[in-house]
């Protein structure tokens, strides 16, 4: 199996159960991601308390990492965090995995994104950073890094000064090292609002695309993409290049870690499967997670 590289948000989620009412007194778009204030989570920590589900260790690439090494791939994820009880809760939750986890301690708390779930199981997200704003090239571990196969990382990392040093430090390793290299879009406001430094990593070059159709077809409009492109379909299944791979039918609890765990899935086997094998048994496992309550299984 794969040996994966990641660093990117460490959170912890919070899942919290929510009417489509609720959700439309938020001002948050059904689906979608917002960066909130300190001030604004312990509100929503306060009015929510009775509607908490789970708390659970999350953020895009740890999940990807978490699903990956589920499939027997050698993980590392690099992160900040903050000294505090949420940083043992996140560091725990890789326990028994083969996944390490490399951080540096921040002075900021560990960050935490809601995950408020509506009835059908669709997912928004509303993150407050904190700890990851202050992810640096010393949460690397360079040596580790360079004797991975894959470097993947995504467009919540990329979106602050701090994660794109990280990332610019992570490239330059990763391409001295002959690494090939995996981006995750991760949500269309990111795109919107970071074109100009998600269009520069495209251009370094990467090997592997990861986005929905809305996200990947907007950076169509802004750069040539001559690349291999994993397409995430939600309930359809996923494309990668011009294989698609369906998902079964089933009653959807949750969305929520779902593109995670299909990209880290696929990396873990697109070096020993053929794509389309690769992709079936990333699609049947993003399904599975659909199944639960929370982004991991």
């Amino acid at each position: 199996m794969s040996k994966i590289y990641g660093f990117g948000n460490a959170l912890i989620d919070v899942e919290i159960s929510i009417t489509d009412e609720e959700l439309t007194s938020l001002n948050i778009n059904k689906g979608s991601m917002v960066h909130i204030s300190s001030e604004q989570k312990n509100i929503w920590l306060k009015e929510f308390r009775k509607n908490i589900v789970s708390r659970q260790p999350g953020g895009s690439i740890a999940n990807s990492l978490y699903a990956a090494s589920s499939e027997h791939s050698i993980c590392t994820f690099s992160c900040s965090l903050g000294n505090d009880e949420e940083s043992s809760i996140f560091i725990d939750g890789f326990k028994g995995t083969s996944t390490q986890v490399v951080y540096q301690y921040s002075k900021k708390p560990t960050g935490v994104c809601f995950i408020f779930v509506t009835p059908d199981g669709e997912r928004t997200m509303a993150s407050n950073l904190s700890a990851n704003e202050d992810l640096s090239p010393k949460c690397l571990n360079a040596q580790e890094l360079a004797i991975s196969d894959w470097l993947v990382f995504d467009a919540f990392s990329v979106c602050t000064k701090n994660g794109l040093k990280t990332a610019e430090e992570a490239l330059k390793i990763a391409k001295k090292n002959d690494l090939r290299i995996a981006f995750g879009l991760a949500d269309i406001n990111l795109v919107e609002a970071n074109l100009k430094e998600i269009n520069w990593v495209i251009e370094q070059p990467i090997n592997l695309l990861v986005g929905n159709n809305v996200e990947i077809g907007l950076l169509r409009h802004s750069t040539k993409l001559e690349l291999d492109i994993l397409w995430t379909l939600g309930a359809k299944g996923s494309r990668f290049n011009q294989i698609l791979v369906d998902a079964d039918s089933v009653s959807i609890v949750n969305t929520n870690g779902a593109g995670d765990a299909l990209l880290g899935v696929f990396l873990s086997h697109i070096d020993m499967l053929n794509p389309k094998d690769s992709l079936k048994k990333a699609v049947d496992y993003a399904t599975k997670v659909c199944l639960v309550g929370g982004p991991r299984i």
